[in-house]
């Protein structure tokens, strides 16, 4: 006879929800492909955190990807994958590409996924909005840019409304 652990079941148990969990994330199936977008150069400028990266975050993503939201408000989104400042962004750009931008190798979808919270932290009670094409491909090319320009992190724009909920009950 062959005995297994509580602790060797309990392992398996967490690895199965954080394997369901993370293709929870990932609604159609789809895998996650880096879209292969290049900044041209010199770096046109055009897109910025503060005239389309802030707003298309806002839109999109912070509804869930927010560092003033709980690990129980999340409804599944990473910890640490926060999206409400430019900081946060800068963390990850190549999950954020690969989840939700467009570009020449790739368009991904896999972001926002179907269902969202009509308020950050809420149930998901509504349909989200699915950014263009078009939308998704300025995502890639601004990210593309703007890990690359210069940036002093002393104080940072946060996404309007954003409000800091970790410490409530």
């Amino acid at each position: 006879m062959h005995s297994v652990s509580l602790g060797r079941v309990l392992r398996a148990g967490r690895c199965l929800g954080l394997v369901l969990g993370l293709a929870a994330c990932a609604s159609n199936g789809a895998p996650a492909t880096p879209t292969r977008t290049v900044c041209p150069d010199p770096d046109p400028g055009t897109l910025t955190w503060d005239n389309f990266g802030m707003q298309f975050m806002a839109d999109y993503c912070t509804s869930c990807h927010s560092s003033t939201l709980s690990h129980s408000q999340r409804n599944g989104a990473p910890l640490y994958h926060d999206y409400d400042t430019l900081l946060g962004v800068l963390e990850i750009p190549d999950h954020i590409d690969q989840y939700a931008g467009s570009g020449p190798a790739a368009t991904n979808t896999l972001m926002p996924p179907s269902r969202c919270p009509s308020v950050p932290g809420g149930s998901l009670d509504r349909d989200c909005p699915e950014p263009s094409v078009s939308q998704r491909a300025d995502l890639s090319l601004w990210i593309a840019c703007e890990r690359n320009r210069p940036h002093t992190f002393v104080t940072s724009a946060r996404v309007p409304g954003a409000f800091d909920t970790r410490l409530a009950r």
